[in-house]
C-alpha cells in the first residue's frame, strides 16, 4: 500500500531522517520505534504530508504522493498531544475534518459507538479523562475513512492501567476495521503487543526491520538487543574457539578476537556447581515484585551484570552458578 524510498530530512546541521526506505501492506500495523530523537516522528510527519523531505519519495499504491497536501492523501492522524480543540464539543471535534453533508447522526453514532464514547457528544475535552480524550482523537481520525492511520506516541500521556485498556481497545478496533496503520512509539512493549512489523531506528537510520519476535530473538546489533530488554552483556576474547570471560569459558565456534556475548535473562538458568557455564558472586539483590534483580560480580571482581530472575534463595555474598543454552547466545563485535 505504502512505499517510502530514500527519505532524507535535515534541520540546520542535524540529520533527522537519513536515507530511510520501508514498505507497509494493506491491513498491516507497522511500528516505528527507537529512542527519543531518532527521527521516527519526523518520518511519520513526512508520510502524512506535514513535513516535506529534502529528498526521497512517498508512494501510495504505486502513485507518487510526495507533493500532495495532507488533505489530499486522506490519511488519519492521532497526535501525541491529541490536538483536540478545547472550545469544541466531542461531536464538533469528531466532525471537524469532514464536510457538512457527511456530518450525520448515523455517522456520529457509528464513530462514537466503535470508540466507546456514545453519550459524550456534548462534553468538552476538559470534561473527559485522558483515556476518553484518546478515544475522541481516534474517532476524529477515523471520521474521514482514512486510507492510512498514523499514530504518533498515542499512549504516552496515559497512566499504565488506562494505557493497557486503551491499547487493547485500539488494537482490536483497527484489526476489526482492517485499517493500515503506522505507529510511532519509544516503548518496546507497545510495539510488541500491537505491531505486525517493527522498524527500529537510531540517529535517523533504520537499524533493523522485521516481525517483533524475530527482532527480539535475533537483533542485528547490541543496541537493538538492549533496546528491547535488559540483556546480559559479557565481554570476551577468543581463546581457541572458547569465549573466555571473567565469569568462565564457553565453547562457541567461529568467534572474532574480541566480542560481547549477549544473553536474554529468560535464557539463563540458575543451576548447581556440578553443571554450569558461567559463575559469579551475588553482589546485590533487589526485590521487584514477583522477580528478583541480582547484580552478579565475576570471581575476580573486575566485571558485573544485572540478572532479572524468578524469586531465588541466593543472598548477597553467595556464589551463583548459571547454565546458558549455547544456541541462545548472541555474539556482537
Amino acid at each position: 500500500m505504502l512505499k517510502v524510498q530514500h527519505i532524507k530530512k535535515s534541520y540546520s546541521t542535524t540529520t533527522a531522517v537519513d536515507d530511510v526506505s520501508l514498505e507497509i501492506n494493506e491491513g498491516e500495523m507497522l511500528s516505528l520505534t527507537g529512542e527519543s530523537g531518532c527521527g521516527k516522528s519526523t518520518l511519520l510527519r513526512i508520510i502524512g504530508g506535514l513535513e516535506k523531505p529534502d529528498s526521497g519519495s512517498v508512494f501510495w499504491e504505486d502513485q507518487n504522493i510526495s507533493n500532495w497536501k495532507p488533505e489530499k492523501r486522506k490519511f488519519g492522524f492521532v497526535f501525541q498531544n491529541l490536538s483536540l480543540f478545547p472550545h469544541l464539543t466531542v461531536e464538533k471535534n469528531v466532525f471537524f475534518a469532514i464536510s457538512k453533508e457527511n456530518r450525520t447522526n448515523k455517522k456520529l453514532n457509528e464513530l462514537l459507538g466503535m470508540t466507546g464514547m456514545q453519550g459524550y457528544e456534548k462534553r468538552y475535552p476538559h470534561e473527559l479523562s485522558g483515556g476518553q480524550q484518546q478515544r475522541v482523537a481516534l474517532a476524529r481520525a477515523l471520521a474521514i475513512d482514512p486510507r492510512l492511520l498514523l499514530l504518533d506516541e498515542p499512549f504516552s500521556s496515559l497512566d499504565e492501567l488506562v494505557k493497557e485498556k486503551i491499547r487493547k481497545e485500539v488494537f482490536d478496533l483497527l484489526k476489526e476495521l482492517n485499517i493500515t496503520t503506522i505507529m510511532v512509539s519509544h516503548q518496546a512493549f507497545d510495539s510488541f503487543l500491537m505491531a505486525d512489523k517493527l522498524v527500529v531506528m537510531k540517529e535517523g537510520r533504520v537499524l533493523q526491520t522485521g516481525i517483533p519476535i524475530d527482532v527480539y530473538q535475533n537483533p542485528s546489533s547490541q543496541y537493538v538487543s538492549n533496546f528491547f530488554g535488559a540483556s546480559v552483556i559479557i565481554k570476551g576474547t577468543n581463546d581457541q574457539q572458547k569465549a573466555h570471560t571473567s565469569f568462565g569459558d564457553i565453547a562457541i565456534p567461529n568467534l572474532p578476537d574480541k566480542f560481547s556475548l549477549c544473553i536474554r535473562p529468560e535464557n539463563i538458568v540458575i543451576n548447581t556447581k556440578d553443571d554450569y557455564d558461567i559463575s559469579g558472586i551475588v553482589k546485590e539483590k533487589l526485590f521487584k515484585g514477583p522477580h528478583d534483580v541480582l547484580t552478579i560480580q565475576s570471581p575476580k571482581m573486575d566485571e558485573e551484570f544485572n540478572l532479572e530472575t524468578e524469586r531465588c534463595s541466593h543472598e548477597i555474598g553467595d556464589p551463583i552458578f548459571l547454565k546458558v543454552p549455547k544456541d541462545k547466545i548472541l555474539v556482537f563485535q
